[in-house]
């Protein structure tokens, strides 16, 4: 196509008018070609064939910016727009800064091809060259000539030999060619290389400098310089670089990884659990001194959501059935329950096949990978979010991120009070702390979570994430209804149980012997004996199809070796019979001597005492008032346990000292006595006037 210009184009450069532009063609007889356009007809002026001046000025005024872009195309047949974004550029081969070098060159090369009908391409390039030195080029094009030369100091112009140079490349291998040639990194592996990684790659983690000493002194090749060393690590990648000093979890984060998705799940269908150490000291609800506390934590995986917690001395599994109790009544129970393969996870009490507690409950068991705890990420940063903020908040706390020296002062400060006053303001209390965990859960189940959905908040009016709860509500809105357990088999469903074999109508459980008449039928056979862990009295037998035989009692069929009676005379006898054979030793150090023995009173008797002959000869003679006193107290026993001292001390008021009234008060007011409450007041013990409050009702 010939390149062609109008009265108008030509107009704009000068400043002048239309009317002028066609005066001065004609005077000077400019050729033209006429063409039908809308309105009339159109004169257009081949470039080639304007007066020289007319064409170095339209040529600096493209330079300049000076020209619309109807004149640009015109003049040629790609536009400033289309020099700008070229066609066919291999991009993604090439960096970001070779890509920038390469659109601004290829601009130059586009403004000289734009130039070269109007006054060839020596002249076009020795304007751009010089509008570059006096600051004349178009503001657009100004920019580039930095990014275009490539270099990393500012102030570098144009040059002619340059702007050639791009026209050549540009020519000859198109946009791809205008790319700078950087030098990439040398990836070659040299040859010391795997001499050196197999001293620095050690899970020791050795420095570079000790790692260099020792290669040095057994490479026996050409040794490079430490700094050459460093390099080449650098240009490793860090997975690669890395393998060998770290292993297993550390290598696994450097590594690419797959996330679990939650979007089909819907609440309930996981649970997922697990619990830790809390970074606290509180005080010990029975001895009182400090220690940290295991805390389990149960959180459904579609919602987020803390569904169950527990608090024990250790993680066991009453500590791990107690958070799953209260997740199954509070949120309701799940069908897979995800956790790692720890002791209180694991165990007969929660996997025996008939008599496990997930087996009861229809729950699917699903374990993580061992020594993969990536697998349980989301439940480990639960963890995480819920403990560390509140063991900040207390005084007692022992996290990593406390002051060390602030720590030993309130180590030190707690002991002092403890032995001094069995309490301190900086130690809190078992109760204290249970309520401060109870509002935490409560706090994050009410907290914006990022991996929830996003809505816009009435309040505020701008996005933000759901909370645990309101995304539960959500489900709840659209129709969900928890699968929940049966109010009249709530404490019955949660009992541990155990298969023993029936022998006899007994079975064998904790050391303990439990009988039960019913148990005669199922003699030698297996069942599934479910009991309470806070009350051994008795225990509640069921068949390994699920139904209910029987409440077997502790030493239910206990009985005297023989009757008390029946002892009772041969202990008589064998007092007659030794008390004759003194009287003989007697006589036959004295003939005729006699010996007679005072009565023995029955309450010695029936307490199992036996007089000597000595004893009955020093003891006076027992009166009326002596034998119609009344029976010896019975003998205080030793304790196993709390609840043993307190119904022992419940039914012997009489016997009950200043100590023992303090310790009855202490007791009734903790945990441990509301727990039991229900099981005092069925055996008639409870003590008078208690009332349970709002912590003490159901448990934890």
């Amino acid at each position: 196509m010939q390149d062609m210009v109008t009265a108008k184009d030509i107009a704009q450069v000068f400043g002048i008018s239309e009317r002028a532009v066609r005066s001065k063609a004609a005077r000077e007889s400019w050729p033209f070609e006429e063409t039908t356009c809308r309105g009339g007809k159109r004169r257009l002026y081949p470039v080639r064939s304007l007066p020289e001046d007319v064409r170095q000025a339209f040529a600096a005024a493209m330079l300049t910016g000076g020209v619309e872009s109807g004149a640009a195309t015109a003049v040629c047949s790609g536009s400033r727009r289309a020099a700008q974004v070229p066609s066919g550029l291999p991009l993604g081969k090439l960096t970001q800064r070779q890509r920038d070098a390469a659109l601004a060159r290829l601009a130059f090369v586009r403004e000289v091809e734009r130039a070269i009908p109007l006054i060839g391409k020596e002249a076009a390039i020795r304007n751009l060259v010089q509008g570059a030195k006096d600051n004349a080029l178009a503001p657009w094009l100004a920019k580039l000539v930095a990014v275009a030369n490539d270099r990393m100091t500012a102030g570098r112009g144009l040059s002619r030999r340059r702007l050639y140079d791009w026209c050549r490349m540009f020519a000859e291998g198109g946009e791809a060619a205008l790319a700078p040639k950087h030098q990439g990194k040398d990836m070659v592996v040299p040859d010391w290389a795997p001499a050196f990684l197999a001293i620095w790659q050690r899970p020791q983690k050795p420095t570079v400098t000790d790692a260099y000493k020792e290669f040095s002194g057994a490479y026996a090749g050409s040794l490079p310089s430490i700094f050459t060393v460093r390099r080449f690590l650098d240009k490793m990648a860090t997975p690669d670089r890395e393998a060998g000093r770290a292993t297993g979890n550390a290598l696994l984060k450097l590594r690419p990884h797959k996330r679990r998705s939650t979007d089909e799940l819907w609440p309930t269908d996981v649970y997922t659990a697990d619990g830790t150490t809390f970074d606290a000291e509180v005080q010990h609800p029975v001895h009182g001194r400090p220690f940290k506390p295991e805390v389990t934590f149960v959180l459904d995986v579609a919602t987020r959501r803390c569904v169950g917690m527990s608090i024990g001395e250790a993680e066991s599994a009453g500590t791990v059935l107690d958070a799953l109790r209260m997740a199954c009544l509070f949120g309701g129970i799940p069908a897979m329950f995800y956790t790692d393969n720890g002791p209180g996870y694991v165990n007969n009490i929660m996997l025996a096949p008939g008599s496990g507690m997930l087996t009861r409950l229809g729950i699917e068991a699903v374990r993580s990978i061992p020594g993969r705890p990536q697998g349980k990420g989301l439940m480990e940063r639960a963890v995480k979010t819920l403990c560390e903020p509140l063991a900040k908040r207390l005084p007692s706390s022992s996290h990593a991120d406390m002051d060390r020296d602030a720590a030993k002062k309130v180590f030190k400060i707690t002991r002092a009070d403890l032995k001094n006053h069995a309490k301190s303001k900086l130690l809190p209390t078992w109760e204290t702390f249970k309520a401060a965990l109870l509002a935490r859960v409560e706090e994050y189940n009410a907290t914006p979570h990022r991996a929830l959905p996003r809505v816009v908040d009435q309040t505020t009016g701008r996005r933000r994430h759901l909370s645990p709860g309101e995304y539960w509500g959500q489900f709840t809105a659209r129709g969900f209804e928890p699968f929940t357990v049966p109010s009249n088999l709530r404490d019955e469903l949660f009992m541990p149980g155990i298969p023993r074999k029936v022998r006899n109508g007994e079975v064998a459980l904790h050391n303990k012997i439990y009988f039960a008449e019913e148990l005669a039928d199922f003699h030698n056979e297996w069942v599934d004996v479910r009991y309470d862990i806070w009350d051994p009295s008795e225990v509640r037998c069921w068949t390994t199809d699920g139904e209910l035989i029987c409440s077997a009692l502790l030493d239910g069929n206990k009985m005297a070796y023989f009757p008390k009676s029946q002892v009772e005379a041969a202990r008589e006898r064998r007092e007659r019979r030794q008390v004759g054979l003194l009287t003989g030793k007697i006589r036959q150090i004295v003939p005729g001597a006699t010996v007679q023995l005072p009565d023995v009173p029955e309450a010695l008797i029936a307490d199992s005492f036996t007089p000597s002959a000595a004893s009955c000869a020093a003891q006076p003679t027992p009166t009326p008032a002596m034998t119609e006193a009344a029976p010896q107290p019975a003998k205080r026993p030793l304790f196993s346990c709390l609840q043993e001292r307190y119904a022992w001390l419940m039914g012997h008021q009489d016997q009950q000292t200043d100590k023992d009234r303090d310790w009855l008060a202490t007791y009734v007011a903790g945990d441990h006595y509301a727990d039991l409450h229900p099981y005092y007041a069925a055996r008639g013990i409870a003590w008078p006037g208690h009332r349970l409050n709002a912590n003490n009702g159901e448990g934890r």
